[in-house]
C-alpha cells in the first residue's frame, strides 16, 4: 500500500526539472463509470481534531470588533505538527475567522494544526493595516503554537479571496514580516486560493467604468499604492520566498489570466509553485469545499503540502 501511495505521488509531481514548478492543468472531465473517488493522501500518520481554541487575542491594537484582532485555533492529536493559518476572504470589507467550514478537520485529520485568523476590515483600517494584522498574527502563532501542538519551524499560510491576496503579498513583500522580527524563511508555503488581486496596477488599471467597486473601494486611485499592493510585483530571486500553491475557478477570465501570470512570475524567479484550475468549481464552492475526504483540489494541495515537508 505504501509503495503505491508513493508511486501515485511520485506520477503526480512528475516534472521535466526536480523542484515543484509546474501547472497540473484542468481536471478531465470526470466518468462516474470508471474514475474513483480520490481518497486522502496518507504519507504521514493521520491524526484526530480536538477542542477549538477561540478568540485568542494577538495584538492590543483598538478595534472596532471585539473578535477583530483574534485568532482560533483547531489542535489535533500529537505534537511538533505542521500549521496552517488561514486568512478569511470578504472583498477585505466583511468576513470572519469563524467560516472555515471543513478545513480544520480536514487539515487536522492529515496531521496539522490549523489557525484561522481576523483581521480589522475596511473602513476601520486600509489594506496596508490589515497586512500588519495578518503579519501580527502569524508572529503570535510563532511565538505560541509549540503550546497547542505546533511546531513554529513549519509553518504555511493560506487564504482565499481576498484573503488569498493577503496572503500573497505577505509571502512576497519581506517588510510585514521583518517588522514583526520574522522573515520570508519562517514561512514554508503559501496556498492561494482563487484571487486575481496579485498584479493590483494591472487591475486597477484595466477595471470597467462601471463595476469594480470592492477594488476601488479598497486601493483607491493612487498607482503608486497599487503597486506596493501588488504581491507579483514583489517577486523577485533570492529573496526567500516560499513556494506557492495557486489555485483558481473558471468564473472570471480575468481571474485566471492573473493566476496565471503571477504563477509565471514565480516560476522566472526560481521560486517552487504549483498552478492549479479548478474549473469545476465556482468561487464559493473552492472555499465551502476546501478539506472535504473526497474534494480534488484539497488533495493536490495536501500532497504538495506533504511534499514539501519530507
Amino acid at each position: 500500500m505504501k509503495r503505491t501511495i508513493l508511486c501515485a505521488l511520485a506520477i503526480l509531481f512528475m516534472t521535466t526539472s526536480c523542484r515543484f514548478t509546474r501547472d497540473l492543468g484542468p481536471a478531465p472531465a470526470p466518468d462516474a463509470s470508471s474514475t474513483p473517488a480520490p481518497t486522502p493522501p496518507a504519507a504521514r500518520p493521520a491524526t484526530e481534531s480536538t477542542d477549538p481554541v477561540l478568540n485568542l487575542r494577538y495584538s492590543d491594537e483598538p478595534a472596532a470588533r471585539a473578535e477583530a484582532l483574534s485568532l482560533d485555533v483547531y489542535p489535533a492529536t500529537g505534537a511538533d505538527l505542521p500549521v496552517v493559518i488561514f486568512v478569511h476572504g470578504g472583498g477585505w470589507f466583511r468576513g470572519d475567522k469563524s467560516n472555515v467550514d471543513a478545513k480544520p478537520a480536514g487539515f487536522n485529520a492529515r496531521g496539522f494544526v490549523f489557525v484561522s485568523v481576523n483581521y480589522r476590515l475596511i473602513p476601520e483600517v486600509d489594506v496596508t493595516r490589515q497586512m500588519q494584522d495578518v503579519a501580527r498574527a502569524v508572529a503570535w502563532v510563532k511565538q505560541n503554537i509549540r503550546q497547542y501542538g505546533g511546531d513554529l519551524s513549519r509553518m504555511f499560510l493560506m487564504g482565499h479571496s481576498a484573503g488569498g491576496h493577503l496572503v500573497s503579498l505577505l509571502g512576497t513583500d519581506e517588510s510585514y514580516l521583518r517588522a514583526e522580527g520574522l522573515s520570508l524563511a519562517d514561512i514554508r508555503g503559501v496556498v492561494s486560493l482563487d484571487t486575481q488581486a496579485y498584479d493590483i496596477y494591472k487591475l486597477m488599471s484595466n477595471l470597467p467604468p462601471a463595476g469594480g467597486e470592492v477594488y476601488r473601494e479598497a486601493f483607491g486611485d493612487d498607482p503608486e499604492f497599487w503597486k506596493a499592493m501588488s504581491p507579483q510585483r514583489h517577486v523577485k530571486a533570492d529573496k526567500n520566498i516560499p513556494p506557492f500553491a495557486v489555485v483558481y475557478t473558471s468564473g472570471k477570465e480575468s481571474r485566471a489570466t492573473l493566476s496565471k501570470e503571477f504563477f509565471a512570475s514565480l516560476q522566472e524567479a526560481g521560486i517552487p509553485s504549483v498552478l492549479l484550475p479548478a474549473p469545476e468549481k465556482t468561487h464559493g464552492k473552492l472555499n465551502r469545499e476546501f478539506g472535504l475526504p473526497n474534494d480534488r483540489i484539497s488533495k493536490l494541495v495536501f500532497d504538495w503540502l506533504e511534499e514539501l515537508l519530507r
